[in-house]
């Protein structure tokens, strides 16, 4: 999971750890290092409001990837709590912090987007998800 954890978190996380420069993920209007979550908000505005409901149009939700979009058609996004401890643990060293682990995840866990699951292992949740047959593991 690793680094893809990071799109669960609001702008002020992004922003005050540079998440966009030490991940490398630019924003693509200025192509600077993103200070804000570049995955979340829907390009159509947060009522998400759209032009047409034709699946092929560049204008519909059903193009629009954006995390608030894909919440809306019903996605569900989970959060590894472990994943996070981890990247915290990297974080502080590639910006040589001096905060405890600990209250870096804290704080993160408090500016978890809206409808995020945190769940404590990302491995055991996909294995119960499995069991219950309704979810399937796929990588891309």
């Amino acid at each position: 999971m690793g680094p893809a954890n990071m799109l669960n978190y609001d702008d002020f996380i992004w922003n005050k750890y540079k998440i966009g420069a030490w991940l490398k993920i630019n924003d693509l209007s200025t192509n600077q290092p993103a200070l804000k979550n570049p995955y979340y908000a829907s390009k159509a505005g947060p009522a998400l409001h759209y032009s047409t409901e034709d699946p092929d149009s560049r204008d519909s939700i059903y193009q629009d990837t954006s995390i608030q979009a894909l919440q809306h058609r019903g996605v569900k996004l989970l959060s590894c709590h472990t994943a996070a401890e981890e990247q915290v643990r990297r974080l502080i060293a590639h910006q040589n912090l001096s905060q405890q682990p600990e209250l870096i995840v804290k704080e993160m866990l408090a500016h978890t987007l809206p409808e995020v699951l945190v769940v404590a292992s990302m491995v055991a949740a996909i294995a119960l998800l499995q069991t219950d047959g309704r979810y399937s593991y796929i990588t891309v």
